[in-house]
């Protein structure tokens, strides 16, 4: 089984790098630290199986495994999470994740997973399969909050409530700004959200927050590894979007002039 691992923290890489070179049925093809890097590492590994980890600088775990998908589809993908919130394994699963193992339940629940995934099957933490079964149940009866959204629309929501800018966005999706702020307007306009802040706390009322990021800490993260270039903090206003500045309170009433006038739509 050939397994790619994905994780920010080179620390945790380094303890399933071990696990990995001594467990005799897996051989560790590949490693990064952010998916944008991953993208072109699994492109070259060809991995069986890639362990992405759920809250990763810039685009996360999520918004990676569609890609994957789309552009190595016999790669199976199985996240990684120090999380069990349920709304991260809905939208892994939706995004065409084989399964999602928990960090807490060690390295032989790790091995289980893996193993089951490589197999085709879907592997699901004993605790949360119960908790999704309700989820997808209420889904269905047609209370999910971010049902209105587009898959994009989700993607950018997802990003925008880690405290990611506009600007950030788009490098991350490989699209312009104007098509983020055009995709940021309508999930305010679905969601009846005025404000950047309004949006964070709608995320973090789904249980959709990983790491509590600040805008200056997603920054540090995205330098430390290659990502977005960051303007100065100063212009957080123009670049509008998921900024945590905005989030906090500071460049509120830009936000509400931006969203209360539709852009013009992107190609």
């Amino acid at each position: 089984m050939r397994v790619a691992v994905v994780d920010d923290h080179e620390l945790f890489r380094a303890g399933i790098r071990h696990i990995l070179e001594t467990t005799s049925d897996c051989l560790l093809v590949g490693e990064a630290a952010t998916a944008r890097d991953a993208l072109t590492m699994i492109d070259t590994a060809r991995p069986d199986v890639v362990l992405m980890d759920v809250a990763l600088p810039g685009m996360d775990g999520v918004v990676a495994t569609r890609e994957i998908r789309r552009r190595t589809p016999a790669a199976r993908v199985l996240i990684l999470s120090a999380h069990d919130q349920i709304r991260d394994v809905m939208d892994a699963l939706d995004a065409g994740a084989s399964g999602y193992v928990l960090k807490a339940d060690g390295s032989a629940a790790m091995l289980e997973a893996l193993r089951a995934t490589a197999r085709g099957e879907r592997y699901l933490p004993p605790r949360v399969a119960p908790r999704l079964e309700i989820h997808q149940a209420r889904r269905r009866a047609g209370s999910d909050v971010l049902g209105v959204l587009s898959e994009r629309e989700r993607e950018i929501f997802r990003m925008a409530a880690e405290c990611l800018m506009t600007r950030e966005i788009a490098a991350e999706l490989c699209i312009s700004r104007k098509t983020v702020d055009t995709h940021l307007y309508r999930i305010h306009r679905k969601l009846g959200l005025r404000t950047s802040a309004e949006l964070v706390r709608l995320a973090a009322s789904l249980g959709m927050m990983h790491a509590g990021r600040t805008r200056e800490q997603t920054a540090q993260d995205l330098a430390r590894h290659g990502g977005a270039a960051h303007e100065d903090e100063g212009s957080g206003g123009q670049d509008g979007g998921g900024g945590a500045a905005t989030a906090a309170g500071d460049g509120g009433d830009d936000e509400e002039r931006r969203t209360a006038t539709p852009p013009e739509v992107g190609s």
